[in-house]
């Protein structure tokens, strides 16, 4: 594979636009994702002047936001990569984002992609996952003009990626792995533990000390932190830094190929290191992090004080951008990757789920199971309030509802016990989770989704259900919304069982009040989340701080 072949090229002038590729039989695009013509003829006047098109990097990718925004970029004529390291969990891979793959993952942190039928999807060459020097290897001779270094570094990740997946898998499901683990603590040095010998080591030789970037970079931000928190106790010391001597100057060579970075969650550290422009995107990221008494609180809330730009992708995030002092920001709805479902997919699995549950109304909660009765902000979901309420709706109004719950999260094993306690355990059917595709089938397939129902805000599941014109249960703070949306969702927003329920009966009683979500939904989300709202936004900050 030639590494230097895109998926898409550069904006051909003031009105470009390009339709998304299809990705699987079964889920299509319909969109055409464009952008304004003012943003355009930016693009290409910009490859006019440099000779190329504007280049982004993208580093993380949590929930395949980096990725979807990407391939977003990349539509409208950006040369636009991820960089997503050290880091393989399914939901970060562009397979689980466009595949209806067939067969067995085996672990989801560490997937076995190699064992599955992708039915032709193949991850596009700008979206680079392996380990942290390799990666950067890639991405320095990807822009080098020379494609033949690239193939090769290409071709070791795909090894890499999938040797070290194989690996932490066997070892996980090896009897002997928590001996070793143990003997290796008490016995042997540790790989992280090598690491630091040798940066210590190459400290001390003389070169080192003819490329002073680094020794001089630290005290500068040290300082920046002082001045940006003076009234913080913890200090910001060198030892907090992420990235050592052997590696700054690859993050620097390869930084230095893109006009812009986006961090995404902390990850804008590495950037701001090597003294780049770049935004700081946040996942939740700033609801506790920053204001930890750790390295890692200390560098978070460094890093999005000093960002050209910060988007917030969580509304409620809106204190926690004041108690940080931030002025560079803006609401940035999450990037959804707009397939449309197959009606005749959805039909066959809408009657094999009412057979199987027995049902003529079935509600899907694909949120994980995260929930306890100290209600901690980073992960809860309040799952056991939407079984509390489900519960009582089948026993007081419709003994043949049922519902479809994802088996994932920290406390299953609790969410089935309470199930099972409330005697509705034989009206739910678990399911694994799904790749984008078969989620998005899943809810085009039943009647309503419940989403979450204690933290009063929203990520990516309650666009998606909008969109395909499904009435969405959700706890939703407005007030914590105005300032991003002129007007609010049209969601059913409840947060106690007794509202669950009411609001249920009426879904189930009140056909017309169901219809209304198939006109309603799809409107709210063209005006105020599509996909290429959000294009059009990120350029719009781009062009602050990218100059032509």
């Amino acid at each position: 594979m030639n590494v230097k072949q895109r998926t898409t090229g550069l904006a051909g002038g003031p009105a470009a636009s390009i339709r998304q590729a299809q990705s699987t039989p079964e889920c299509h695009s319909s969109r055409t994702l464009s952008i304004s013509n003012d943003h355009a003829a930016w693009l290409h006047e910009f490859a006019e002047r440099h000779g190329r098109p504007a280049a982004v990097l993208h580093i993380g990718n949590i929930g395949n936001n980096a990725y979807i925004l990407s391939k977003a970029l990349n539509a409208v004529g950006i040369e636009s990569d991820v960089l997503s390291f050290d880091d393989y969990h399914v939901m970060g891979c562009p397979e689980w984002e466009e595949a209806d793959f067939a067969g067995d993952l085996e672990n989801y942190d560490y997937p076995a992609w190699e064992r599955v039928d992708l039915r032709g999807f193949q991850r596009p060459s700008w979206f680079v996952q392996g380990r942290l020097e390799t990666c950067l290897r890639y991405l320095i001779a990807r822009h080098s003009g020379n494609s033949q270094p690239a193939d090769r570094y290409w071709e070791t990740l795909t090894r890499q990626r999938t040797r070290d997946c194989a690996a932490i898998r066997r070892e996980q499901r090896s009897w002997l792995s928590a001996v070793q683990r143990l003997f290796s603590r008490g016995f042997c040095f540790t790989q992280r533990r090598i690491n630091r010998i040798k940066c210590f080591a190459l400290q001390l030789l003389p070169w080192t000390r003819q490329r002073p970037t680094l020794a001089e970079r630290l005290p500068e931000l040290i300082a920046k932190y002082r001045e940006s928190f003076p009234e913080r106790q913890d200090l910001l010391t060198s030892q907090d830094f992420p990235i050592a001597s052997e590696t700054f100057h690859l993050w620097r060579t390869a930084l230095a190929r893109y006009d812009l970075v986006v961090g995404y969650s902390t990850d804008g550290i590495y950037p701001l290191m090597v003294d780049r422009p770049y935004f700081a995107l946040e996942h939740g990221t700033i609801r506790s992090i920053p204001f930890e008494t750790t390295a890692r609180g200390r560098l978070c809330a460094l890093t999005y004080r000093l960002a050209q730009h910060a988007f917030i992708t969580n509304a409620d995030n809106h204190i926690a951008v004041q108690k940080l002092g931030l002025t560079k920001y803006g609401f940035l709805p999450h990037p959804l990757n707009e397939q449309e479902v197959d009606e005749e997919t959805a039909s066959a699995l809408r009657v094999e789920l009412r057979k199987r549950l027995n049902a003529d109304f079935i509600v899907l909660h694909p949120a994980r199971q995260h929930w306890s009765w100290d209600r901690h902000p980073n992960w809860e979901k309040g799952n056991d309030l939407f079984i509390e309420g489900f519960a009582r709706f089948v026993r007081e109004r419709s003994p043949r509802a049922g519902a479809v719950f994802v088996n994932w999260g920290k406390t299953v094993d609790g969410s089935r016990a309470l199930l099972a306690n409330r005697g509705v355990a034989d009206r739910v059917l678990w399911i694994e989770p799904q790749s984008n595709p078969r989620l998005l089938t899943y809810i085009k397939a039943t009647d309503a989704l419940a989403d979450q129902f204690f933290l009063g805000s929203f990520g990516g599941i309650m666009p998606k259900a909008l969109r395909l014109g499904r009435a969405c249960l959700i706890h939703l703070d407005e007030e914590r919304h105005r300032w991003c949306f002129p007007e609010m969702p049209p969601v059913i927003n409840v947060g106690t069982p007794e509202e669950i329920l009411a609001a249920l009966t009426r879904l189930y009683s009140d056909r017309g009040f169901a219809r209304s979500f198939e006109i309603d939904g799809p409107r709210w989300y063209d005006t105020y989340h599509r996909l290429a709202l959000v294009t059009n936004r990120f350029v719009d900050e781009m062009r602050k701080v990218v100059a032509l």
